[in-house]
């Protein structure tokens, strides 16, 4: 008697499938209670409650005095609190969702505030410390990709007539007009 080895093989494939059938069948499975200790429920997302939080955060950061840079501050290269005032603009498309980004920024006796605008979003502030010494602190909400609004953390240094600004990993220049 001669035997198909290829036939032998789909016969072990088969008996191999109802095993792991069977297998899968006698196993107990977690009820949906016991699961549910052990992942958290879900909470969805309020928009309107994180705006607030982020709005409740700018406004503590405006509070504060004490300013921490990148770099130590050298007071041999200070200059007047009002050399880098006026307005700057520019704009940069994001990593992310390849959106355009204007900026608008008023800087007065080294406070800069303004907005920047994302067509798709809307306009939300922004603002800065400029610093004797050129330095540039602050804080942005930016727009995400569902228009979702994100503390972003500005540095970068006044040299000029620009503002050259880091937003989180995103690089930016303001320049007056």
């Amino acid at each position: 008697m001669v035997r198909d080895p290829r036939r032998i093989g789909a016969i072990v494939t088969w008996l191999t499938f109802l095993l792991g059938a069977a297998y899968l069948a006698s196993t107990p499975w977690p009820s949906s209670a016991l699961a549910a200790w052990r992942a958290p429920a879900v909470k969805f997302l309020d928009r309107g409650h994180l705006e607030k939080r982020a709005d409740a955060a700018i406004g503590v950061w405006q509070q504060q005095t004490d300013e921490t840079d990148d770099e130590p501050q050298n007071g041999d290269n200070a200059e007047p609190i009002d050399t880098h005032d006026g307005v700057y603009v520019g704009m940069v498309t994001t990593r992310a969702d390849g959106r355009v980004v204007t900026f608008r920024l008023q800087v007065t006796n080294g406070i800069g505030s303004g907005t920047l605008i994302q067509r798709e979003c809307g306009a939300t502030p922004i603002k800065v410390k400029v610093s004797s010494t050129g330095s540039v602190s602050g804080l942005a909400l930016m727009f995400g990709s569902t228009c979702l609004r994100t503390e972003i953390a500005i540095r970068g240094r006044a040299i000029g007539g620009t503002l050259q600004l880091r937003l989180g990993t995103q690089y930016l220049e303001l320049s007056k007009p």
